[in-house]
């Protein structure tokens, strides 16, 4: 079973399961790992380093030619933008599944006839 978390205005299309990493401001880019699925208040330039690292990036505001959403096409990264409260809605640090073609993050939930 999926649960929808937030749905959003897909930038460039993809689909990829990772872990999400919350950014509250600029000072949370060092805390970015390789192949975390961000989550970005807004499209500053300076959260530029942490889309290098992202497999997939989620951004409560911004169109499609802000700055961040024009650098993930640029490296082929999949992004969500206009996810209106997408840092209240999605868990840090848990499994999530981005399908950035439809615009959607999921959250994966299991019941025990999936476990076994």
């Amino acid at each position: 079973m999926e649960k929808v978390l937030v749905k959003g205005l897909c930038v460039n299309p993809g689909f990829v399961s990772g872990r999400s990493k919350i950014i509250n401001s600029t000072d949370d880019v060092d805390d970015v790992s390789y192949g975390d699925v961000i989550v970005l208040p807004n499209s500053d330039p300076k959260y530029a380093v942490a889309v290098l690292k992202a497999s997939a990036v989620i951004c409560e505001v911004g169109g499609k030619l802000s700055h961040i959403c024009i650098v993930t096409m640029e490296m082929g990264i999949p992004c969500i933008t206009q996810a209106v409260d997408a840092r209240k809605l999605i868990p840090d640090q848990t499994n999530i599944f981005v399908d950035a073609t439809s615009g959607e993050v999921l959250l994966k939930q299991y019941d025990n006839a999936e476990c076994t």
